[in-house]
């Protein structure tokens, strides 16, 4: 009943753009250039350099062919979890973060941005995650904040509908939901930290970050420890 329903449109454009997407991974892939990864509207190529000028040309036939215009984004490495959360590094270093990985914004609140970028810096130059987390200074990138319908409380302490935690040595219990008791997601450990501190906190549990951090690195295939 929307208004924006149309059965004629999703012909035209949603099955045609991934029928047409699919002609072209197969074109790709008929010539040896291997395709990693596609969406909706786009895929990702590994191309190997003696086949970059069959690529293009394989491109350039199929832009002909269905009238469709491409654009192209390098890579220097591609490190995904799945099609929708990955970490691209680009040849100047860099980087697009998609997906879990992505930075804070309107649409994502923060969640322990420490640990995406001890990865990203790893990936890039080796730094050890365990280095970048201990090093930083900024109580900002450990918190994790969550909007929690009807409240939140831990213990008997009433946090409010937005509630900012870190997690913390030696603490135990949750944040739970006032409603209905259930446990807000992943907060195990966590200590509500309310009121925005200026440094860190002498009980920040580093080794929890660490353990994120490392995660992180094995859901992409990247966790390499010497």
């Amino acid at each position: 009943y929307s208004a924006l329903y149309s059965t004629m449109l999703l012909i035209q454009t949603t099955v045609t753009g991934q029928l047409s997407l699919l002609m072209l991974i197969e074109a790709l892939e008929s010539e040896g250039i291997r395709v990693v990864s596609a969406n909706t509207d786009g895929i990702v190529i590994r191309c190997p350099r003696s086949l970059v000028p069959m690529m293009e040309f394989i491109v350039w036939e199929w832009e002909h062919l269905t009238g469709f215009e491409t654009g192209a984004t390098h890579y220097r490495a591609l490190y995904s979890r799945d099609v929708n959360n990955y970490i691209a590094i680009k040849p100047d270093n860099s980087f697009k973060l998609k997906g879990v990985f992505a930075p804070a914004g309107l649409q994502k609140n923060p969640t322990n941005e420490i640990c995406t970028g001890a990865v990203v810096k790893y990936l890039i130059d080796g730094t050890p995650v365990e280095d970048s987390i201990r090093g930083c200074r900024d109580i900002t990138k450990f918190v994790t904040i969550r909007t929690v319908k009807g409240g939140a409380v831990k213990g008997d302490e009433y946090l409010g509908k937005a509630v900012r935690w870190y997690y913390a040595d030696g603490e135990t219990g949750t944040i739970n939901y006032k409603l209905n008791g259930y446990t807000v997601a992943r907060s195990e450990g966590a200590r509500p930290l309310m009121d925005m501190a200026d440094t860190i906190p002498g009980d920040l549990d580093y080794d929890w970050y660490i353990r994120e951090a490392h995660g992180h690195l094995a859901s992409i295939g990247a966790n390499k420890k010497d």
